[in-house]
């Protein structure tokens, strides 16, 4: 590295006001070190510990069978369960009345290839930020982190002889929730006699009903046709547009293999929420890498009402051949669960 470049590095701000309040959000504590503006970009800066669980050595697993669709989606769900980061974006901050709108982040670890990290953390020791509440820390194991804020709004003119009061808002988020219920046994075509179950959800603490009929065919290779034979689409070159039509014949490769179907299932829930469903062929077929990652539960949107006054959303759930029609079982494995918009005055 030359010299010259590692000046580029370093924090030179036109302005800036240290924060130095050490909080503690999702349980974790967070230092806000400082919001500064330098070359017109406004940033408001974060330190935070990495929690020590992730650093715990884990004994080596012994080699297992492979995986089922239905393991790997519960590993998916239980990793959704375990690492909630709605609080981990700053989506806002409002210091003495300003607001600062944050469309953007950028986290650096501390390692010996991130010389700009080492300089950064320096100038906010200089300027008089206390670390007492990471000293014993290992840098290893600390993330800093800046939150760009809008270029629409200006740099905060705030009155430093007066308290700094801080409210921080983090933007609503959606999580999948696992849920367990019995099996259900849909038969083909959309008129056969209505299912009726509920499920309880442990974020709202209340039973929520859905109802459901059968399964029907979907042909997404037809429906895909007119796309793949499509010439260049405006905007792209040749080339650009070959590989899009390449990604989307890959996609839906994985998820539906050329002459088969895919079952197609509509319902009703209460609350509006989306849930996802599985056939039990799938879930118990061996996991391929190559599959559809997120499942073969894919939705799609419906703009109309249900009979029973609620949203009515379709679901795949499973690929067939073309020409059956038999009864397949379905198992509701999660829920999405949204959490609003959080305000956290500090």
């Amino acid at each position: 590295m030359r010299l010259k470049e590692l000046k580029d590095m370093m924090l030179i701000p036109d302005r800036e006001i240290l924060l130095n309040r050490l909080v503690k959000i999702n349980n974790t504590d967070i230092l806000l070190i400082s919001v500064t503006s330098e070359n017109g970009s406004h940033k408001l800066w974060t330190l935070r510990r990495f929690p020590d669980y992730l650093y715990e050595k884990q004994p080596v697993p012994e080699p297992q069978e492979p995986l089922s669709n239905r393991e790997r989606i519960q590993q998916h769900l239980q990793g959704d369960t375990i690492f909630d980061d709605q609080e981990d974006y700053i989506s806002k901050m409002i210091i003495q009345g300003r607001l600062m709108t944050f469309n953007g982040m950028e986290a650096r670890f501390f390692t010996e290839q991130n010389h700009d990290s080492y300089m950064w953390l320096q100038h906010f020791i200089e300027k008089g930020l206390d670390i007492s509440g990471f000293a014993e820390a290992e840098l290893n194991r600390l993330l800093l982190t800046f939150y760009i804020q809008d270029t629409s709004e200006p740099f905060p003119d705030l009155d430093l002889d007066k308290e700094l009061d801080i409210t921080l808002k983090f933007n609503r988020t959606f999580r999948r929730i696992p849920t367990q219920i019995e099996p259900m046994m849909l038969e083909f075509g959309s008129s056969q006699k209505e299912i009726r179950r509920s499920f309880y959800d442990p974020i709202h603490e209340e039973n929520r009903f859905f109802y459901i009929r059968g399964w029907t065919h979907y042909d997404i290779w037809e429906e895909s046709k007119e796309l793949l034979a499509r010439p260049s689409s405006p905007g792209f070159t040749d080339e650009e547009w070959q590989q899009v039509k390449d990604q989307h014949l890959k996609s839906i490769q994985a998820l539906c293999p050329k002459g088969m179907n895919l079952a197609l299932i509509e319902y009703e829930a209460e609350g509006d929420i989306r849930l996802d469903f599985y056939a039990k062929p799938y879930l118990d077929a061996k996991y391929l890498s190559s599959s559809y990652e997120s499942g073969m539960s894919m939705s799609f949107g419906t703009d109309h009402e249900g009979s029973h006054g609620l949203r009515s959303r379709k679901d795949v759930i499973a690929a067939v051949e073309k020409t059956f029609t038999g009864s397949l079982v379905v198992e509701l494995l999660s829920y999405n669960a949204e959490f609003p918009e959080i305000t956290l005055p500090l």
